[in-house]
């Protein structure tokens, strides 16, 4: 039976030009110079997969080989999106006004249903590496999934757990590039770890003050000490002068250990993008025409079988998925709170997918 490791290099090197042929103890491998130059092969090779396999100049391939750091670079090149069989669900019929009055909350317009089909969009599942650094560490790996087609974010955890990762042919025109939804990605990956982030960010809270408050008591107990005995001593006294330097290397040191307090907890959010899936997926899109005053826009909302609801639709103007949204009076783009909120100069909302800072003259 082939190794899973052995797979792998054979595929890779199959996929860069090289020419593999399997033996029974590895691979023969032909690889283009400037292929076996990256590597740090021969341009014809013998590759072996277990330590006890006996060739001539051959070079045994595990996990701890240089190989593998090196073919790992050839895969940061070739990208990290696979594409895989969709779920397998039938399309229930449905309702879209009702489907629509469940899940779709405009806060100051309303909304007209104009229709509705079946379709089968190309959604991408992200998945991201998280970390949170402070004086302790949090992390882990979270999923989160991208419609670009309506701008939405489905919820496709329970399908996830059973994921056919059966390799399908691309979901796009043969030789069309894939352009991944990063503008939606990230927004939603930064929302799904912020239950985390603020439960660590309490605890490191907790920490923090525990350690300020004791800092605080000890250089108070050495401050009041040092005023005693310049109460006691007398003008003229060289003790004075001690003292009073005394007083001055204690501030001096109590405004360092704050800075030192202050670098030990502060927080860093790192988020790395691990792979990217992308399938089809079957659903209903709905078109739905929104209207704010005399101005109105049809855009495309998505009801998803997996959950049964409808997708929530990420805001024109930070991508943020939005529960309940605004419109804007000129263009009527559906926006999120912070995207609608009132200017801090003058007092007036205006929209940000709109305008990137406020239209309105201020004074100086």
């Amino acid at each position: 039976m082939i190794s899973p490791i052995e797979q792998f290099t054979r595929d890779l090197l199959s996929r860069r030009g090289a020419l593999v042929e399997p033996r029974e103890s590895g691979l023969d491998v032909m690889a283009a110079p400037a292929l076996a130059a990256t590597l740090g092969l021969a341009e014809y090779q013998r590759l072996i997969f277990t330590p006890d396999a006996s060739a001539p100049d051959a070079v045994l391939v595990d996990y701890d080989s240089p190989l593998v750091e090196r073919m790992g670079r050839l895969i940061e090149e070739v990208g990290r999106v696979a594409f895989v069989k969709g779920p397998a669900v039938n399309l229930k019929s449905i309702d879209p006004e009702a489907e629509l009055s469940r899940g779709l909350t405009l806060l100051n317009g309303v909304f007209r249903c104009r229709g509705y089909a079946a379709a089968l969009p190309v959604c991408f599942c992200f998945l991201f590496e998280f970390d949170i650094l402070a004086d302790e560490r949090a992390g882990g790996v979270i999923t989160v999934w991208v419609n670009p087609q309506t701008r939405s974010v489905p919820r496709m955890a329970s399908w996830l757990r059973d994921i056919d990762l059966t390799d399908e042919e691309p979901p796009v025109a043969a030789g069309a590039e894939v352009i991944l939804p990063w503008d939606l990605a990230i927004p939603a990956a930064t929302s799904s770890i912020r239950p985390e982030l603020q439960e660590f960010l309490e605890s490191v809270t907790r920490r923090r003050d525990r350690d300020l408050h004791r800092l605080r008591e000890y250089y108070l107990d050495v401050d009041r000490e040092i005023r005693r005995k310049l109460a006691r001593a007398r003008p003229s006294d060289e003790a004075r002068g001690r003292e009073l330097q005394r007083l001055e290397g204690t501030a001096r040191i109590y405004q360092a250990r704050l800075l030192d307090v202050a670098d030990r907890y502060r927080v860093r959010v790192r988020l790395a993008p691990l792979a990217v899936l992308a399938c089809r997926v079957p659903t209903y899109q709905l078109t739905v025409r929104l209207l704010r005053r005399n101005a109105a826009a049809d855009v495309l909302f998505s009801w998803n079988p997996i959950d049964g609801r409808l997708e929530r639709r990420c805001c024109d103007g930070c991508h943020t998925a939005v529960d309940a949204a605004s419109l804007c009076d000129d263009r009527v783009h559906y926006l999120c709170g912070r995207c609608l909120d009132a200017c801090p100069q003058c007092g007036k909302p205006y929209c940000r997918a709109c305008h990137v800072r406020c239209p309105r003259r201020h004074e100086a």
